[in-house]
């Protein structure tokens, strides 16, 4: 309809998430009657407001956050003030905030399941073996044809990797079909058979640098082995692969139209966002113990990757607001002075201390430090974003 460029749908995103966020905060503190002075959309400078009741209602310049101001965050002379309620009721009122956040993808998630959407369809194919990895140790072949895990069928690669990610660190067993294979031909299905394959997908995945000649096969693999998983690999490169150790394909891929009932879409929507959460906490722990690249983003990464999206489809533009939204939940619950996290952080050791507070202002020069902390966070991944499109990388593999 409107010739503009993808990249600014993440105004609107970052927007309505942040002020789902922020009425979380403000439906919870009404509902303790905790006085709340201003609700706002956007940052300063107010462009307008109303006042209804107690509250001013404002929308401000910046379209790319919001914010609840209540009585005394840190100060409890008020009674009406956030400090002067239990413990409970300021645990709910933070984290009301990031439940909103995890609400949202529930629902988009949800809706895109229960509408007929396009799904491929076909043989998920093995095309090659990584080297001292489960599959090769357990006897999967390539070629092998991944019918069931654990008797759940698998109609594509992405139900494959889902299921892979559910039972990784358990014993799971594979149903493949495996064909005959005659002077290099493989003959038709109907003389394959079809055959049990039990292994444990791996927790922890070595990365294995590429050798003329391996001295330590827990770090080392040689560069014909390497080569017959992935023919592009080259010395001094680090095989990569995953939990099984398996290139996957679909063959005869088909699409066919999927929708799921309501309580299958739900669970199924839940399932997506333990696997992103998961996942993210997998990525930050390989971050700081090994120094991975987790694959973070500021503002203008999610811009650029709003961008490549929104020239694929409007669905696939959903489901990157839902990432997001998981996201924002994920890091407002994080420890950090500033964030939601940080200031439960002082109400859980208000507890331990048996309603002993922190001093106010020593709280408050901790939140202040925090953001600056986080600006400064902000302005660095920033400066990474430009560096990654400048030299053409993309945040999308």
């Amino acid at each position: 309809m409107f010739d503009l460029p993808g990249w600014l749908l993440v105004i609107p995103i970052l927007g309505f998430l942040v002020f789902i966020h922020e009425l979380g905060h403000f439906l919870c503190a009404k509902k303790f009657n905790i006085k709340v002075t201003e609700f706002g959309f956007g940052f300063p400078p107010r462009l307008y407001g109303f006042r209804y009741g107690e509250t001013l209602y404002s929308i401000n310049l910046i379209p790319v956050g919001g914010f609840v101001k209540m009585v005394g965050e840190e100060d409890p002379t008020d009674p009406r003030s956030f400090a002067n309620q239990s413990v409970i009721a300021r645990i709910i009122v933070l984290s009301a905030g990031s439940f909103m956040n995890v609400i949202v993808p529930i629902v988009i998630f949800t809706t895109l399941l229960i509408l007929p959407h396009d799904t491929i369809s076909g043989e998920v194919t093995i095309g090659g073996i990584a080297p001292q990895s489960p599959a090769q140790i357990s006897g999967l072949r390539e070629g092998d044809v991944i019918l069931k895990i654990d008797d759940i069928p698998v109609n594509n690669h992405t139900e494959l990797i889902e299921s892979i990610k559910k039972s990784r660190g358990e014993p799971t067993k594979f149903l493949v079909r495996r064909t005959r294979n005659i002077t290099g031909i493989q003959t038709s299905p109907e003389f394959s058979s079809t055959e049990v394959i039990e292994l444990t997908p791996r927790t922890e995945i070595p990365k294995l640098k590429v050798v003329t000649e391996v001295s330590d096969s827990s770090r080392e693999v040689s560069l014909s082995s390497a080569k017959a998983y992935q023919s592009s690999l080259k010395i001094g490169d680090t095989l990569t692969q995953g939990s099984v150790g398996i290139l996957i394909g679909t063959l005869n891929p088909k699409i066919t139209q999927q929708q799921l009932g309501i309580w299958d879409a739900v669970s199924t929507s839940i399932e997506k966002i333990f696997l992103v959460v998961t996942s993210t906490f997998s990525g930050v722990t390989n971050w700081i113990s090994e120094g991975n690249d987790p694959g973070f983003a500021g503002p203008i990464g999610i811009a650029q990757v709003t961008d490549q999206v929104a020239e694929i489809g409007i669905a696939p533009v959903f489901e990157l607001m839902a990432l997001i939204s998981i996201s924002l939940a994920i890091v407002n619950m994080l420890p950090i002075p500033a964030l939601d996290g940080g200031r439960l952080l002082f109400v859980l050791i208000e507890a331990t201390r048996g309603g002993k507070r922190i001093s106010p202002k020593t709280e408050g020069f901790i939140h202040m430090a925090g953001f600056a902390v986080l600006i400064a966070l902000i302005i660095l991944m920033s400066y990474i974003d430009i560096t990654r499109i400048i030299t053409g990388e993309s945040l999308i593999n």
